[in-house]
């Protein structure tokens, strides 16, 4: 009887053992640290596991909605005192210019309702949105739209176009700016109001640029995929989606 309990003891040591080895193949020790640091994130990609624990260097995907890092993305997409005086020194110059004490308003038109917010871009990963935040500020593209003007975040200086029209256009709403600039908005879905972002200058690269873009107080509807990285290094093998704007607005536009 003895001997058939220690068959037994043994029996269930080597059971233990068994599930205790492949629970840390399923569960790596990043996944563990990053689970108990931001409570329910993902590993998404890691250069190694014991420098990720060491310095927390890793890319995850934070699936809290209030972590810190949705907490500084969203103070990120305020100007500081610095940038506020250059907003204010472009809107003082250009009142100066048109010889006006105030700027055009388009506060009551209707089709601004849905677009004056602070939007923050978003991004695809094997098809799927997702917020992004890196470490480093000016990898994080944003601007406000007000009933006056569209300021863009570039390389983390503000660029300030002051509105002169509002149209409308095959389901988009356009904004045409004094300079020549002009601005094209495509809400794809209303829910989150996920919408493209078409924007055209002489002072963007190629002339034009487009984004996938979110309002701020939508960012409970997205996971994040956070960059912790002190260098802001992004591996060779992560890339996120290239977005066919193009096709997606003429298959938007179909199904509407």
């Amino acid at each position: 009887m003895k001997k058939n309990f220690t068959l037994s003891l043994l029996s269930l040591l080597m059971i233990w053992l068994h599930s205790a080895v492949f629970a840390q193949i399923e569960s790596p020790p990043t996944e563990k640290i990053y689970r108990s640091f931001y409570n329910e994130t993902i590993t998404l990609k890691c250069e190694n596991s014991e420098k990720a624990i060491r310095k927390r260097y890793c890319i995850f995907i934070d699936t809290t909605k209030n972590s810190p890092f949705y907490q500084k993305l969203n103070e990120r997409t305020e100007f500081d005192d610095y940038h506020l005086s250059l907003i204010e020194r472009a809107s003082r110059d250009f009142r100066n210019a048109k010889k006006i004490q105030n700027l055009w308003s388009f506060k009551d038109d209707a089709r601004m309702i849905n677009l004056r917010a602070k939007w923050v871009q978003i991004q695809k990963i094997e098809g799927r949105p997702y917020l992004f935040y890196a470490n480093d500020r000016k990898n994080n593209a944003f601007f406000h739209l007000t009933d006056s003007t569209v300021v863009v975040s570039k390389d983390g200086f503000p660029e300030t176009y002051f509105i002169k029209n509002i149209k409308d256009f095959q389901k988009s709403t356009i904004i045409e700016c004094f300079n020549g600039a002009k601005f094209t908005f495509n809400i794809i879905d209303p829910k989150t109001k996920l919408a493209v972002w078409k924007a055209e200058s002489s002072q963007f690269e190629h002339g034009v640029m487009y984004q996938l873009v979110v309002p701020t107080s939508s960012f409970r509807f997205y996971n994040m995929i956070v960059n912790h990285s002190a260098e802001d290094k992004i591996p060779d093998d992560f890339v996120f989606d290239e977005i066919d704007f193009e096709t997606m607005l003429s298959f938007v536009g179909k199904m509407r």
